[in-house]
């Protein structure tokens, strides 16, 4: 299941794109509404500062709404996937606790507002996803389900938005997917068939979602070994959002899985030469490329090259906690290096 943690969180980062592009006659203030869009392409732009300049708008001028904070929360999120890392946890999980202080605090008075609701869901949403990407999955699954019941309440009492079936095809896909994961807890549907029509539907059907939904069928083509699919999704979103690494990541891995070996060496060395200056580097997209790299190169029988990757990944000083998640990599990247090794 290729990367299939770390770009979960797309499906809450595509959540919140679908929050924010509601046409003008929205509950949304028209301002609350430009600042939302504004950080959210900021976010897709991995223009960070401006993303969280533009919600911080919505807290100031609306402190008692739950969407400056959600989107606060959001940002903070994508950062930490974008970088691989959990330095922004407890202002992370601050934020989204806010949101649902205060959508919690409008329903107390007003118990049908869409907004509210759907904020609350999303906080909780968001939290769960990021459970998951450490691989923390009974929390993860819990806190996921809490946050998709509100989106399921919300279409069981008849709302017409076709781009609340969003969420919940995500939620049903991903769960079904990880259950393989979870060999010891019986009983599941598995809904993966049905999650991914529902987002098929809404990329298709969607008012506003769908180029969230192309975000997460990306990643669920290539779990799902679609790769054609993957590839043709990721090639479109990077025509909008050339930067965006999901679909960067999309891209080579459907390269690969289409056996287009040389092609994805060059997409994976792009995605390394993009993450070697990242601030604070733990190394982790570094890995991961310099992995993508030597499988393909490794293919195209190039096995020194292959082998220079893959000592590279042995030289880098890795914590404890980045280590554990690259687990299955290393030993993919051992593995392969004894077979370079005896093929060289």
């Amino acid at each position: 299941m290729l990367r299939k943690i770390e770009l979960i969180s797309a499906v809450f980062v595509a959540l919140l794109a679908f929050a924010t592009s509601v046409p003008a006659q929205s509950s949304l203030p028209a301002d609350m509404h430009e600042w939302a869009l504004k950080s959210i392409d900021m976010v897709f732009r991995e223009d960070f500062r401006n993303a969280e300049a533009e919600a911080q708008k919505i807290i100031r001028a609306y402190p008692d709404h739950p969407a400056g904070y959600f989107f606060m929360a959001a940002a903070a999120d994508t950062w930490m996937l974008r970088y691989q890392s959990n330095r922004r946890e407890a202002e992370f999980y601050r934020y989204c606790d806010q949101a649902i202080e205060r959508a919690e605090k409008v329903l107390a008075t007003t118990p049908q507002d869409e907004w509210a609701r759907f904020f609350m869901g999303g906080a909780d949403g968001y939290k769960g996803t990021y459970e998951v990407r450490y691989e923390r999955y009974i929390t993860g699954f819990r806190l996921g389900w809490k946050g998709v019941s509100v989106f399921l309440k919300m279409a069981q009492e008849g709302s017409k938005n076709p781009d609340i079936q969003f969420g919940i095809g995500a939620y049903d896909y991903w769960r079904s997917a990880l259950m393989k994961l979870l060999w010891w807890m019986p009983g599941v549907e598995d809904k993966r068939s049905v999650g991914i029509q529902k987002l098929r539907e809404v990329r298709q059907n969607g008012l506003y979602s769908k180029i969230p939904a192309a975000m997460v069928l990306v990643d669920i083509y290539v779990n799902e070994e679609l790769f054609q699919d993957a590839l043709n999704a990721s090639d479109g979103m990077l025509k909008q959002y050339p930067r965006a690494l999901p679909f960067l990541w999309g891209r080579a891995q459907a390269l690969h899985g289409l056996k287009r070996h040389e092609e994805a060496v060059t997409a994976y060395q792009h995605i390394f030469s993009k993450c070697e200056n990242d601030p604070n580097n733990n190394f982790y997209n570094l890995v991961q490329a310099r992995m993508g790299m030597a499988r393909g190169m490794a293919a195209l029988g190039k096995n020194a090259e292959a082998l220079s990757q893959l000592e590279a990944i042995g030289a880098y000083t890795l914590s404890k906690d980045i280590r554990k998640r690259l687990e299955s990599v290393i030993t993919e990247a051992n593995n392969l290096k004894k077979r370079v090794e005896r093929a060289s």
